[in-house]
């Protein structure tokens, strides 16, 4: 019988290649749900170097290959080169009884000789040297980037960390229950609490079906990354701070906002995406208001308004690419197009900060071009701000500016800087 999970991990592959989405219902069908959907993440994130070694024994190139048999191939490599629980004979024989099942028989011969070349050729396929871009399955622009800036040490921790399975990450709604009943009612549940930030009031677990968490109905939690919760702590409220979140969307830094005392308000560029901070908002019990509105368009009535102005900007992503491996495909043409976005919300949304407030600028990615040369670009144009220095331990930049690592937080890529508005 072929294995479940690989049909499912094989159904969902057809589904992104066709729509650019990860069919997480497909994987959830499947009997070993856990293995499918570790198969279909490792194959995206690896994609580029599975395709490096399935290179070696497609002579012919891919570009004639059928699009399913190379989904197929991928997944089968990706199990072969990077896990160990099943039998390579197994993942062999079901890659071609999948192909006899479907409506791709006529790929069975060459998908079963590919993968048994590779099998017996594992260990020399594996010994192969190739770029850092191939072998973490990175874009060239983005690691050719942080070579120039860090060098190749630190740039292959980086890609590396992104290589990694994420654990979840859990703000405690500490208006409806406190970190350590939250902790408890996970372990009655026999969910493994694996580490707690009391600082932040957050524990991680194994990735998991989050509506199906204890509290998840009742709005005990929320999910947000510490890194991305940590730069609203960096704000320091005091209680009754006006808040305005330029960019909210799904809602977790206007969420943290209000837990620290703050009257946040949530805008958003669309309903849609207004409407995911609702949905967020209501299961947590918390009135905060919201408004459609596009972050780069200047609205009057908000000028010298908020005591606080978060901006967390549209990025591109480079800091959370071990929980959205697409955005490795994402171009350098789309890179540089967001700076233009980044520069235009920064210098308008600073119009709303009132004298004596902060602008937190913020963003999930590791480029110093989104990063520091955006804010060191406002700084010389906006006098009236001074840069709030964040002093970090181990931080390889040293200007000031909060940066969490992957490799040497274990959270997410980000990036905030504190910036006073002090009106002479």
């Amino acid at each position: 019988m072929t294995s479940p999970a690989r049909t499912s991990a094989f159904r969902a592959l057809l589904t992104y290649r066709k729509t650019g989405q990860v069919s997480g219902l497909q994987c959830r069908q499947s009997v070993d749900r856990h293995l499918a959907e570790r198969i279909v993440y490792g194959v995206l994130q690896n994609e580029r170097y599975l395709d490096f070694c399935l290179a070696q024994f497609i002579t012919r190139g891919f570009r004639r290959l059928h699009p399913a048999a190379l989904d197929l191939l991928r997944l089968s490599a990706y199990q072969i080169l990077f896990l160990d629980r099943i039998p390579e004979s197994a993942i062999v024989n079901d890659a071609v009884s999948i192909c006899r099942d479907g409506s791709y028989s006529h790929l069975a011969g060459f998908v079963n000789a590919v993968l048994r070349r590779l099998s017996e050729n594992k260990e020399h396929v594996l010994s192969l040297s190739a770029p850092l871009s191939v072998r973490y399955s990175h874009p060239d622009w983005m690691v050719s980037r942080l070579i120039d800036r860090f060098g190749r040490e630190f740039t292959e921790a980086i890609l590396n960390a992104d290589q990694s399975i994420p654990l979840l990450c859990i703000q405690v709604n500490t208006d409806r229950c406190t970190l350590e009943d939250f902790t408890a009612l996970l372990r009655q549940n026999d969910i493994e609490v694996l580490s707690v930030n009391r600082e932040l009031s957050s524990v991680q677990v194994n990735s998991s079906e989050v509506e199906k968490l204890p509290g998840y109905r009742d709005g005990l939690f929320y999910i947000q990354d510490d890194a991305a919760k940590y730069s609203v702590h960096l704000a320091d409220m005091i209680p009754g701070t006006s808040v305005l979140d330029v960019c909210a969307a799904p809602g977790g830094k206007s969420i943290a906002a209000k837990l620290e005392g703050g009257n946040p308000i949530s805008c958003d560029i669309s309903s849609e995406r207004i409407r995911r901070c609702v949905e967020n908002y209501s299961r947590l019990g918390m009135d905060i208001p919201v408004r459609i509105q596009d972050a780069g368009e200047f609205q009057p009535e908000f000028e010298a308004h908020f005591s606080l102005v978060i901006a967390d900007v549209p990025c591109s992503g480079t800091g959370v690419i071990r929980k959205h491996p697409e955005i490795r495909y994402k171009t350098e043409s789309e890179f540089q197009n967001l700076l233009e976005i980044q520069r235009s919300i920064l210098d308008n949304v600073s119009r709303y900060v009132a004298p004596g407030g902060l602008l937190l600028y913020s963003t999930c990615s590791v480029m110093q071009e989104e990063n520091e040369d955006q804010v060191e670009g406002f700084l010389c144009l906006h006098p009236e701000y001074r840069l709030v220095a964040v002093n970090q331990e181990n931080d390889p930049c040293q200007n000031g500016m909060y940066h969490s690592w992957p490799h040497l937080t274990g959270n997410d890529g980000f990036f905030a800087a504190k910036l006073r508005r002090c009106d002479d």
